[in-house]
């Protein structure tokens, strides 16, 4: 067994994380591209950690290795599976669990790393690297109002980096709905991870944001840099813009979490305008539901902030494969500028 730190682990020729740590320490974030080989499931976990409040130390390590003792052989057989990869263990702070299992590992001659302060360091190399991140390639924003088609146009571009589906949330009020939202651990991971794999890009392509997208919060530096860069302005058709909203909504409706989120407008939108809305929702009038949404929420909360920015273009969005195709040639014609 040998240890090492993440800079060094990421350094191998194939790096591949195996996270011993519980299924809910993992969901709320990991190495991206680990795999999750749990030691110990949610209630083991639980129990241990109370075993250790009550008891003590020696009392929570019988425990634990009484329930682990009874996995390692399928734990083993499943890392035996593992071929022509540089394989390193991590639990969270490179104890007990990934310290036994390296040690029974190497003993049986799989060779195994060990992630030195496990993922607690993997964290603190992710904090540092987002306090003083640089992207070197150039950056490009999509700005546009909402319903014009950005993330569509985002997730057919090579080179994007899609900050909205890295959180989990669409970035509005009605946001969240039929997404499961990632833990704000987990957001920076992957945004790390993304900007990592096109550093070496001749650019790369944001969607204009705000300071937060749902509950998560967009690194100082990230935010910085989408303000600071050249925008592409995307407009379309109101038309085309319920179309694109209904198409990416309605088959993961929640029809009471709807009705309340515009209920929760009214201050905004007014008493009148708030009843009309969540009318025509209850009548099934989703069409003219969006496009009122539209004309008396969201633009008017966004039009301002959009005309005080200056775009190298605009383009109207009226098919997505040919707008990627003239956003590419916008770019590729202002690389050096």
């Amino acid at each position: 067994m040998k240890e090492i730190s993440y800079q060094d682990a990421i350094r191998l020729s194939k790096p591949f994380f195996i996270d011993l740590r519980a299924p809910i320490e993992f969901e709320k974030d990991h190495i991206p591209g680990s795999v999750n080989i749990p030691l110990f499931d949610d209630e083991e976990r639980s129990e241990i950690g109370k075993i250790y409040a009550i008891m003590g130390q020696d009392d929570a390590i019988v425990r634990g290795t009484e329930i682990a003792g009874g996995k390692l052989g399928e734990i083993v057989a499943n890392i035996k599976k593992i071929n022509d990869k540089d394989i390193v263990i991590y639990c969270f702070r490179g104890g007990m669990r990934s310290s036994s299992l390296a040690s029974l590992l190497s003993s049986l001659g799989i060779p195994v790393y060990k992630l030195k302060t496990g993922y607690k360091g993997y964290r603190r190399y992710v904090s540092s690297r987002l306090d003083s991140i640089e992207i070197k390639p150039k950056v490009f924003v999509l700005q546009g109002l909402t319903g014009t088609g950005k993330t569509l146009i985002l997730r057919r571009l090579k080179n994007s980096i899609d900050l909205e589906d890295m959180a989990g949330h669409r970035s509005s009020v009605f946001g969240g709905i039929g997404l499961h939202p990632n833990s704000q651990k987990m957001f920076e991971s992957l945004l790390l991870s993304k900007i990592d794999k096109l550093n070496n890009s001749e650019y790369v392509i944001f969607e204009g944001e705000s300071r937060k997208i749902g509950n998560l919060f967009i690194p100082d530096k990230i935010l910085k840099l989408i303000h600071d860069s050249p925008k592409i302005l995307i407009e379309a058709t109101i038309q085309r813009r319920v179309e694109i909203l209904l198409k990416e909504y309605t088959h993961k409706m929640d029809n009471d979490e709807i009705i309340s989120i515009t209920e929760s407008l009214s201050d905004r939108l007014g008493r009148k305008d708030t009843d009309i809305l969540i009318k025509l929702f209850r009548d099934g009038e989703l069409f003219e539901f969006t496009r009122l949404l539209l004309l008396k929420y969201y633009d008017p909360l966004y039009r301002h902030s959009l005309e005080k920015m200056d775009f190298l273009e605009t383009v109207v969005n009226a098919k997505t494969e040919d707008t990627c195709a003239i956003i590419e040639e916008i770019v590729h014609q202002n690389l050096n500028a």
